[in-house]
């Protein structure tokens, strides 16, 4: 069946798309005035109801919505006049944009995930992979910027108004913008890796009184996208450069709130790096990155302490880990005798004093807020260090932070410690070598008086366990070429949020270590005691 359509090098709408579009006025191929008139000429192929319809169905009616999305519908919105709109890229000057029907125009996630990209740097040639590109505006924002770009949409009309807008600001991305995305077939995977994939995730609600199109739902109402793109990801490993990084912007919501969960569980490092709150919807920016790429990880039958081991080496590339089935001289804090956990986690992380530009008490909080992450994302959870819901959540497992170095945990009756932490450091001209060592108990440990093990919570191996400590060692403390470092009031944040018990309610909201190990706080000092009471100075 024959289509006709906008020509390929204007508005590159190629075979077999869904749809042939005719531009009104006399079926000139363009915009006139900034204004483009669309209606639905022809459907071929499969069909606009096969190809979209179907599939937006069933998403909306699996998240309990009885809306009945029509062919009928997409055709109404599809013959609506499109518009023009003037957006003002961060620290760039204002870009026109077309806008058809059924595309997403930029509105403040759209200028929030831009500012994130631009406050990174200048592309300097690097690759960007833009996901639901829209209108184009994030895409053309980062090649003014010097990024390299390619991107995708499942919505047709998308990607003709990508290609429309580029080419008036100069650009030939006919070959670079396809269609398709993650879930989809590959064809909408770029032929090179990509140094960031950026994406500004579908998280609208459904709607039962005004349905959307099948094309705008597809664009807009959450599901499992995040997934579907660390799936794409996993399986094409070529898609993600080494040190690349996923950025993608979630609203507060439920489902947003567990896409750091998600990553971080399947060894996904996280790091929230901007956010926006427009009345009661907090946006939030994202980043996704393989934890410590380049570092070696090792394991040994038996060793003195993995702490010494390290340090013993000298300056080693961060993110360098060391475990052991067995410790013989290992040490807790303040010098105190480690006593060995058969079965349990023992092992040590390189970090570089040239990587955490922070104060020792900070390294000694986000430690803690990592196993705390770490908890929480095996227990299905949302992790303290993205949200202080999940931080007063993870309370209600039975978590206790015991400063300075100790978890303890309360389950079934019983109460014991956790896990030990102790961070030191080594000196070296001007260089300093600073190591994380961490022993967690699987099972209770007989010679401890008060002791439980992480059996009491999820039945799971070292091997298990390893990657999500790893990854969320790796989202507080990794010195990365592309992200920010985690900021210091983030932590504190986190800390308070899982300590509301330990400090009471309307406790400091500033935090520090004293000489003896108390935590500070203004006019005040937690003691940690011998047994497990925290007891105001």
């Amino acid at each position: 069946m024959a289509v006709s359509g906008p020509p390929a090098d204007r508005w590159g709408v190629q075979k077999p798309y869904a749809i042939g579009y005719a531009c009104g006025w006399n079926q000139n191929w363009w915009f006139r005035g900034g204004t483009a008139i669309f209606s639905v000429y022809k459907i071929r192929h499969k069909g606009l109801e096969n190809l979209h319809q179907t599939d937006a169905q069933s998403r909306v009616q699996r998240r309990g919505c009885e809306v009945q999305l029509s062919i009928e519908r997409e055709i109404e919105l599809t013959s609506q006049k499109g518009s023009s709109l003037m957006w003002q890229a961060y620290g760039l000057y204002e870009l026109e944009l077309t806008i058809p029907p059924t595309v997403y125009p930029p509105r403040e996630d759209s200028s929030l995930l831009d500012q994130t990209i631009a406050e990174l740097g200048p592309g300097d040639g690097k690759h960007l992979l833009e996901i639901g590109c829209g209108s184009g505006a994030i895409s053309i924002a980062a090649a003014k910027r010097g990024w390299i770009v390619s991107a995708c949409d499942i919505n047709p009309l998308a990607v003709a108004a990508t290609r429309g807008n580029a080419s008036k600001h100069g650009l030939d991305w006919n070959s670079e913008i396809k269609e398709g995305g993650p879930g989809d077939i590959g064809k909408w995977m770029p032929d090179e890796g990509a140094d960031i994939i950026a994406w500004n995730l579908p998280y609208i609600e459904p709607d039962p009184v005004n349905s959307l199109g099948p094309m705008e739902d597809s664009a807009l109402i959450g599901n499992d996208e995040a997934k579907r793109l660390m799936e794409a990801i996993e399986s094409n490993p070529y898609l993600l450069n080494p040190n690349g990084i996923v950025l993608m912007l979630h609203s507060s919501n439920q489902l947003g709130h567990y896409i750091g969960r998600d990553w971080r569980r399947r060894g996904w490092a996280t790091r929230n790096l901007s956010h926006r709150t427009i009345g009661d919807e907090r946006l939030t920016v994202i980043a996704c990155w393989r934890p410590f790429e380049g570092s070696t990880t090792n394991r040994l039958e038996k060793c003195d302490s993995t702490n010494d081991e390290i340090l013993s080496k000298g300056m080693v590339e961060q993110g360098t880990f060391l475990s052991t089935e067995c410790q013989i001289g290992g040490r807790g804090y303040a010098g105190r005798k480690w006593f060995n956990s058969e079965g349990g986690f023992m092992g040590s992380w390189a970090l570089s004093g040239n990587s955490i530009n922070q104060s020792p008490e900070f390294l000694q909080m986000a430690s803690n807020v990592a196993l705390l992450d770490a908890f929480s994302a095996l227990l299905d959870s949302g992790l303290p260090s993205h949200s202080w819901v999940h931080g007063s959540t993870l309370e209600q497992f039975g978590f206790r932070v015991k400063w300075p170095n100790d978890i303890w945990l309360r389950k079934g009756g019983r109460i014991g410690k956790l896990c030990g932490i102790l961070v030191e450091g080594r000196t070296q001209g001007d260089d300093v070598q600073i190591v994380l060592g961490v022993g967690i108990n699987k099972r209770p440990n007989p010679e401890l008086d008060l002791s439980i093990g992480w059996e009491s919570l999820f039945e799971i191996e070292f091997d298990e366990l390893f990657p999500v400590i790893h990854a969320s060692v790796a989202s507080l403390m990794e010195k990365h070429e592309l992200i920010p470092d985690c900021k210091k009031s983030d932590i504190l944040n986190s800390v308070y949020s899982t300590m509301r018990r330990t400090l009471s309610e309307g406790g400091p909201l500033a935090f520090g270590l004293d000489q003896n190990g108390g935590l500070r706080a203004p006019g005040s000092t937690i003691r940690t005691t011998g047994d497990v009471q925290w007891v105001w100075d």
